[in-house]
C-alpha cells in the first residue's frame, strides 16, 4: 500500500519539464533507496539460522521506512507542492491583473518597512516575493504539522511487527530525534508568538508521542506476557492432569496384575527338586506296607541320595522366573540376581567338620592352651608390643559401660545408640567386651594391646556407609554371642569348642570389612578391579577376609600371632567358611543342606522305628537330635545375625531397614549417573520399599528362620522367630495400605503404636 500512494506521482520522472523531471528524481531517490532493503531483511528473518536475531531485523525495517516516510514526505511537502503552489499562485495574479505589465519592479519586505513582519527579509517581484514566502515560510511549517501523521503512522505500524519494548524504544527514540533535527532544521524563524509555541509543539510532540506508546506497548507487552503465562498454567495444570491420569492408569494395571497374580495363588518354591523327591520317597515308605528288609532299603536309598552334592539342594529360581505364572518384574529381577543358583561351583564345605570337632559329651569346651605358641608366621619375640601410633585413649569405663549394656540387653542391643557413645568406635569396644566378658584373653593368650590395635584398624576401615558400617559389625558381633552364650542356656556353646567360639565372633567382626555399599552385582556389572580380582565369586567376602588376613601381618596387630601352625589353620579355615557363607548367593544352598540335614535325621528315625511322623518337612519333629556339625552351626550363627535385624524390636528394625534402603538407593543414583540398568527396588524415584521388605522376608528371612527353628535352635528360638513374623506382617500392612516411601511406612506404621500384630 505504501508503494501504491508513494508511486503515484512515477510520472513526473517522464515530464517534458527537466526540473520536474529533476524533483521527482531526487523524491523517488529519497523514498525507494532506503526500502530497498527492507525485502532482504524480512527474508533473513525468516530464515531458521536468525530467527532469534528477528527483534534487531525488525528494528532496522522500521527505520528503513521511517526514514522514506519523513524524508520522502519533507521532500514532497518542500517541493513537489511548491509547484502546484506557485502555478495556482500565477493564475491568481493574472486573473486579479496584481501583476505589473512587465513585472521587473522590486519589492521589499521586511521588519524595517513593515514592523509587523516577524519572519526573515524577502525581497524581488511580486511573484518572486510570494513564492518565497510560500517555500520558505508558509510550506515549512505546514509540512511539518501534516508529517506527524506519516510520524503517527509508524508508531501504529510497529506493534503489528511485535517487537519487544527495548527495540520499539530504540525506534522510535531514533525517529522522534530524526523529525525534532528536521523541525529544527526547515521550520521557519519567526518572532512570532503563534509560529514559535506551535515550532514548540512540533519538536516536542513527537517524543510525547513515543513516550506514551511505549507506556502502551509496554502495558500491552505485560497482558500478553500475563495472558502466556496463563496459558502457560493451564497447559501445565493440562499436563499434570493426564500425567496423573497416566499414572492412575498404570496402578490400575499393576493392581489388576497384583490381583491377578494373588488370585492365582502362585508361590515361589524354595524346595530344591532332589528336597522334594526325597520327601515324597519317605512319606511313600512311611505309608506303603512293605517288609522291613524293603523299608531298610528304601530308607538307606533316602539317606544316600541326602548326601549328595548340595547343589542338588539349591531350588532352581530361574526355571521357575521363566513359567508362565505372573511375578512382578522387580521380584523376578531381584530373586534372579540375588538367589538364582550361580554357574559355577560352589565354595561351601557343609556336613565337613573341622578337625577334632566330635562331640560325644556334652563338655566341649576343650583349652587350646596346648597348641599355642609362636609359629611361623607368629609374632617374635623380639618385637615390642606397643600401640599404634594414631591409636586414640583406650577409656576403660566406657568399656564397662559397653559390657553393661550387652548383658542388659541381648539380643535388641542398639548398637547405633553405643556408636554415639563410644566416639563412633562400636566395633572396637562391643568386640573388646565379648573378650572380657569370655575370657579369651586367657584362653587364647591375645595380648590386649595387640587386640585392641586389631580392632581399633578394623573398626576404622569399616566405611561410612548408611547400612555396611562399624555399627552393622557391631550388631553381628554381639548377635553371634547371644545365639551361642544366651540363647536355650548356651546350648550352642556348650557344642562349639573354645577355639570354634573364637573364630564365630572374629568372623562377625570382619564379615563386612572396608565393604565398598555396593552388591557383588554391581561390581561385576561394573567391571571391577574386585570382580577381576576374585573372578566373580564371592567378590566382596573374599575382600573382606583378604584385606582383614592382610592387616594380620602386622604383628602389632595380629591376634593369632602366638598360635602354632595348627590350631591357626583351623581357625582360618572356620572364618573363611562362616564370611563365605554370608554371601546370599550362597542363601539357598544352605538353607537346602539344613533340610538335608534335617531328612537324614527324620530317614533315622523311620528306621530305627522312631517317631517320624510322616508329614513332611514343614512339621516340626521334637524327637530329632540338634545338629552337631561345627561348622554348619557356625555358618548358620553368623547368617542369622547378619540379617538378625529382621528378628529386633520393631522400632530398631525399621531404622535398619530404612539404612539399607537409603544403601541401596545410592547404589542406584550410582547406576543412574552412569548409565546402567538400575537394580531391583534400589531406585529412589521409583521406590516401592513395602514390596522391597516384603519380598526379602518371604524369600529370604521367613524360610531360613522357618528351618533354623526345626533344626538349630528350637524350641528356644521361637521368640525370635516370633518377632520376625511380626516385623514381616507389620510389612504386609504397609504393602496393604500402599505405603511406598520408607519415612511414611516409618512414621505411620512401625513407629505408631496403634498399628498392632498378633504376638
Amino acid at each position: 500500500m505504501y508503494l501504491v500512494f508513494t508511486g503515484s506521482n512515477l510520472s513526473n520522472l517522464l515530464s517534458k519539464d527537466s526540473n520536474v523531471r529533476s524533483q521527482s528524481f531526487r523524491y523517488f531517490l529519497l523514498v525507494f533507496i532506503p526500502i530497498l532493503p527492507i525485502p532482504l531483511l524480512v527474508y533473513i528473518s525468516r530464515r531458521r539460522t536468525y530467527e532469534i536475531q528477528f527483534q534487531r531485523i525488525y528494528t532496522l525495517v522500521l527505520l528503513c521506512w521511517s526514514f522514506s516516510i519523513i524524508a520522502g514526505g519533507m521532500f514532497s511537502m518542500l517541493t513537489e507542492w511548491y509547484n502546484y503552489v506557485s502555478k495556482d499562485v500565477d493564475i491568481i495574479l493574472e486573473e486579479l491583473e496584481i501583476a505589473n505589465n512587465d513585472g521587473s519592479r522590486i519589492f521589499y519586505v521586511n521588519s524595517t518597512v513593515r514592523s509587523d513582519w516577524q519572519f526573515k527579509a524577502i525581497s524581488g517581484t511580486r511573484a518572486e516575493v510570494l513564492g518565497a514566502y510560500t517555500k520558505e515560510i508558509l510550506l515549512p511549517s505546514a509540512t511539518m504539522n501534516i508529517n506527524l501523521l506519516r510520524l503517527i503512522m509508524i508508531f501504529v505500524f510497529v506493534p503489528l511487527l511485535r517487537i519487544d519494548t527495548l527495540h520499539f524504544a530504540l525506534v522510535g527514540v531514533v525517529t522522534s530525534a530524526s523529525y525534532m533535527a528536521l523541525t529544527l532544521i526547515f521550520y521557519p524563524v519567526t518572532d512570532s508568538t503563534p509560529f514559535i509555541l506551535n515550532r514548540v509543539l512540533v519538536i516536542c510532540f513527537p517524543m510525547m508521542f513515543t513516550l506514551a506508546m511505549l507506556l502502551r506497548n509496554r502495558d500491552v507487552d505485560r497482558v500478553v506476557r500475563q495472558d502466556f503465562l496463563h496459558v502457560w498454567a493451564v497447559e501445565l495444570e493440562a499436563e499434570k492432569a493426564t500425567r496423573e491420569k497416566n499414572l492412575i492408569a498404570e496402578e490400575n494395571r499393576t493392581l489388576k496384575q497384583e490381583l491377578a497374580q494373588r488370585d492365582s495363588d502362585f508361590n515361589l518354591d524354595l524346595t530344591s527338586p532332589l528336597h522334594a523327591l526325597l520327601a515324597e520317597l519317605k512319606s511313600f515308605l512311611d505309608t506303603v506296607d512293605l517288609s522291613e528288609e524293603d523299608t531298610q532299603r528304601g530308607m538307606a536309598i533316602v539317606r544316600n541320595l541326602a548326601r549328595l552334592d548340595q547343589n542338588l539342594f539349591v531350588p532352581d529360581i530361574s526355571a521357575q522366573m521363566k513359567s508362565e505364572k505372573e511375578v512382578d518384574n522387580d521380584t523376578k529381577n531381584w530373586a534372579l540376581s540375588v538367589l538364582a543358583r550361580k554357574d559355577y561351583a560352589d565354595t561351601n564345605r557343609s556336613g565337613v567338620a573341622m578337625s577334632h570337632s566330635s562331640h560325644s559329651n556334652s563338655d566341649n569346651r576343650r583349652s587350646y592352651k596346648d597348641g599355642l605358641g609362636v609359629g611361623a608366621g607368629g609374632i617374635a619375640a623380639s618385637v615390642v608390643i606397643a600401640p599404634l601410633p594414631d591409636m586414640p585413649t583406650w577409656e576403660e569405663q566406657t568399656l564397662s559401660r559397653v559390657k553393661m549394656k550387652i548383658q542388659q540387653d541381648g539380643w535388641d542391643l542398639d548398637t547405633l545408640q553405643i556408636a554415639e557413645q563410644t566416639g563412633n568406635r562400636p566395633l572396637m569396644y562391643v568386640t573388646a567386651a565379648m573378650f572380657e566378658l569370655h575370657e579369651l584373653h586367657e584362653e587364647f593368650r591375645v595380648d590386649r594391646v595387640v587386640l585392641r590395635n586389631f580392632l581399633y584398624v578394623l573398626d576404622d576401615g569399616y566405611l561410612s556407609n548408611p547400612y555396611h558400617n562399624s555399627s552393622h559389625a557391631a550388631d553381628v558381633v554381639n548377635s553371634v554371642n547371644f545365639l551361642i552364650t544366651t540363647l536355650a542356656d548356651g546350648q550352642i556353646r556348650d557344642t562349639l569348642t573354645n577355639l570354634e567360639f573364637y573364630a564365630a565372633l572374629v568372623a562377625a567382626a570382619i564379615h563386612d570389612f572396608r565393604h565398598p555399599g555396593k552388591s557383588n552385582n554391581y561390581l561385576i556389572k561394573a567391571k571391577h578391579d574386585l570382580a577381576l580380582q576374585y573372578n566373580d565369586r564371592s567378590i566382596l567376602e573374599s575382600m573382606h577376609l583378604a584385606e582383614t588376613f592382610f592387616i594380620m601381618r602386622n604383628p602389632l596387630c595380629d591376634i593369632f600371632g602366638r598360635m602354632k601352625d595348627k590350631p591357626y589353620r583351623e581357625i582360618r579355615k572356620a572364618i573363611i567358611e562362616m564370611v563365605l557363607s554370608t554371601d546370599l548367593s550362597m542363601h539357598l544352598q544352605l538353607v537346602g543342606n539344613l533340610k538335608a540335614l534335617l531328612l537324614q535325621e527324620a530317614t533315622a528315625l523311620t528306621a530305627t522305628g522312631g517317631s517320624g511322623n510322616g508329614a513332611g518337612l514343614g512339621a516340626a519333629v521334637p524327637a530329632l537330635k540338634p545338629v552337631t556339625d561345627p561348622m554348619m552351626i557356625m555358618k548358620v550363627v553368623i547368617k542369622c545375625a547378619d540379617i538378625g535385624h529382621a528378628a529386633k524390636k520393631r522400632k530398631l528394625h525399621v531404622i535398619w531397614s530404612a539404612l539399607i534402603i537409603e544403601e541401596f538407593f545410592l547404589q542406584g543414583d550410582n547406576e543412574r549417573a552412569n548409565n546402567s540398568d538400575i537394580s531391583p527396588f534400589m531406585d529412589r524415584h521409583s521406590e516401592n520399599s513395602a514390596k522391597n521388605q516384603v519380598g526379602f522376608f518371604e524369600f529370604i528371612v521367613l524360610p531360613f528362620y522357618d528351618t533354623v527353628a526345626q533344626v538349630i535352635f528350637a524350641p528356644e528360638f521361637v521368640a525370635i522367630h516370633n518377632i520376625a513374623k511380626q516385623n514381616y506382617t507389620l510389612w504386609k500392612e504397609a504393602d496393604r495400605r500402599q505405603l511406598s516411601s520408607i519415612v511414611a511406612i516409618k512414621n505411620e506404621v512401625f513407629l505408631d503404636d496403634k498399628v498392632q500384630v498378633p504376638s
